[in-house]
């Protein structure tokens, strides 16, 4: 709380692009409260080479404070944290070499991430740009990471065009996990103290730049396109990559017979470029519903290519409340590094032939659905309002909730819930 205070007021005493007309000054402060609960499960986690239970749950509230000090300078500040407890962490640590016990099931791991990310903003009335500076941190107990942005905004004579370009990068230092097995103190750490890991880290840099276009009265489209690189770690050390080399292994899960006996942990090139292209496109049908679509290519130089499609269609109920259904199709190809459990090759002497390999269902080819919709209350005086001295009040001001179900082809499930509540000082 006090490094929120500081940042406050820095931001309040320092102007980062001085101005010199007149501007007036805003008391009016705005706080969002919100909460997410994520839940999934299925049968091919990488921490177990491609099999075994994707069971997980998150809880991960966040805190959402803008302020406006005046007509052109603004700051806001996100506080979260997430909680969420994971079976195939717990499965890190564990050697069984009985081939019918491997992979039991046991507790789930836990962990916390704790994250905080800040952006100061100031117009410019006379050429109607905004232009701005963006800090943030998170830390969980294998990775702190570290970001830092600028963006600039442009808006055209009549406001019907607008122009943003933003630059980023993240600076993310990883603690090296290894599965237990492999774990000798020399080549792979045992990690039993905080002094006992090996480190290493990843920059990933992405500029983003979009163009929004009215069209007509009902019509509005925005382009954006990123282009990213990373450079340094890609792979998850404690992901287990097995190969096809004649040992027969059960899977409890689906409770067959499975190939494998040489086992690797997950290995990927260090560096990687990636180009998301997307449109959106908002169309007023009536005054009372809108369609709200979006599409998106991506390719990377992994090997992967996607494609994504969602439809919103928000209903205006009444003057205080709207309702919406949506809808996401998502599909990709597969990495050029993946194989399931037990199908990357050896060479004679139960070398790799591969030198990149991984087990993770999230580089394979696959085929996502999600389903859901929501509702939002938002009153054009808020939904009440509470007298906080003489001259004070305290507004809530609207309440949305939004639930959603994912359907992933290699049989993953999940659903997540979210809600916010909005408040005004």
């Amino acid at each position: 709380m006090k490094l929120i205070t500081s940042i406050l007021l820095l931001a309040a005493s320092v102007q980062l692009f001085a101005q010199n007309y007149p501007v007036k000054v805003l008391d009016e402060q705005e706080v969002d409260f919100l909460f997410n609960y994520y839940e999934q499960d299925g049968n091919h986690s990488p921490v177990t080479g491609g099999i075994g239970t994707e069971k997980l749950d998150c809880m991960a509230p966040l805190t959402a404070i803008n302020v406006p000090f005046d007509t052109i300078r603004n700051l806001s500040v996100n506080v979260g944290v997430d909680y969420y407890t994971s079976a195939s962490s717990n499965r890190i640590d564990r050697f069984i070499t009985s081939a019918s016990s491997m992979f039991l099931s046991s507790a789930s791991s836990a962990d916390t991430r704790v994250h905080f990310d800040a952006d100061y903003s100031q117009k410019s009335l006379k050429n109607k740009s905004d232009k701005g500076v963006m800090i943030g941190f998170s830390h969980e107990f294998d990775v702190n990471s570290f970001s830092a942005g600028l963006h600039y905004t442009f808006l055209s004579e009549n406001e019907n065009t607008e122009l943003g370009l933003r630059a980023s990068t993240f600076y993310d230092v990883w603690k090296l996990i290894y599965p237990g097995e492999i774990r000798d103190g020399t080549t792979y750490r045992f990690g039993n103290e905080e002094e006992d890991y090996d480190y290493d880290s990843r920059f990933t840099t992405t500029f983003t730049a979009t163009w929004s276009q009215v069209i007509t009265r009902n019509l509005q489209i925005l382009i954006t396109t990123d282009v990213v690189l990373q450079k340094g770690i890609l792979n998850t050390p404690f992901h287990r990559v097995y190969f096809d080399d004649g040992l027969n292994i059960l899977n409890p899960d689906t409770n067959y017979m499975l190939i494998a006996k040489t086992m690797r942990p997950e290995t990927l090139p260090r560096s990687r470029f990636k180009i998301p292209v997307g449109l959106r496109v908002n169309y007023y049908l009536t005054d009372w519903l809108v369609a709200r679509l979006f599409y998106r290519y991506y390719t990377d130089d992994f090997g992967i290519k996607s494609n994504t499609f969602s439809v919103e269609l928000p209903v205006k109920v009444s003057s205080w409340l709207s309702v919406y259904p949506l809808y996401r199709y998502y599909e990709q190809t597969a990495a050029k590094y993946f194989a399931p459990f037990g199908e990357h090759p050896l060479d004679a002497s139960y070398q790799p032939l591969e030198e990149f390999y991984t087990s993770d269902y999230d580089l394979s080819a696959l085929i996502n659905r999600k389903y859901g919709g929501g509702f939002r209350i938002s009153p054009t005086y808020g939904i009440h309002k509470w007298k906080m001295g003489s001259k004070n009040n305290l507004t809530f001001k609207s309440f949305e909730t939004r639930y959603s179900i994912y359907r992933r082809s290699d049989g993953l499930k999940a659903s997540s819930i979210s809600v916010n509540f909005a408040f005004v000082f």
